[in-house]
């Protein structure tokens, strides 16, 4: 077995798991590397994705987006964009203008999830992140990005509406048997 004697930079490492279509994201300048979703996973990113694009805003469901200024490559589980945001077919989609980034939390990526990424998009200043968790209870919104941190705090049962400041209408989200 060859060892090698330095790491591999991040961008040859980027490219090789492009290469073999495994899903990741760089975060904090660290690679995580995800398992492919489950079918709730699936539905809850579709049933958000299906809103915004109702309401007339542009959203992608698992795409790579970049920040300006950083080396974060995020792949949010659904985004919603500004009005007029123009999403390219491939690549990096522009993190700039995200007004809603949505996680629905695995059991494999509840921490990242839950924090780290809730601290990196605050310091990014998406104006708001709403995690939902696969567990069927709550949902939880984070907004109001000042200095690097949520202001403010919202949770609310699944089946309820989350009214997101950064959106003008409010994303219902359904009990998890209206899923399957």
């Amino acid at each position: 077995m060859t060892v090698a004697e330095s790491p591999v930079p991040q961008s040859r490492a980027a490219e090789l798991l492009d290469r073999h279509g495994i899903r990741y994201e760089v975060v904090n300048g660290e690679i995580i590397i995800s398992p492919s979703p489950s079918q709730l996973h699936q539905e809850i990113q579709l049933d958000i994705l299906l809103q915004a694009r109702h309401n007339g805003y542009p959203a992608t469901m698992d795409a790579s987006v970049v920040f300006p200024g950083t080396d974060d490559e995020l792949r949010p589980d659904v985004a919603v964009y500004e009005e007029g945001t123009e999403l390219p077919r491939t690549g990096m989609r522009p993190g700039h203008t995200i007004l809603l980034a949505v996680e629905v939390v695995s059991p494999a990526s509840r921490i990242m999830d839950e924090f780290g990424k809730k601290e990196r998009y605050a310091a990014l200043g998406v104006p708001s992140y709403m995690v939902i968790r696969q567990s069927g209870d709550l949902w939880t919104l984070h907004s109001s990005p000042e200095e690097g941190k949520y202001m403010q705090l919202t949770e609310g049962p699944m089946g309820d509406f989350a009214h997101v400041p950064s959106l003008p209408w409010a994303v219902r989200t359904r009990s998890l048997d209206r899923y399957m």
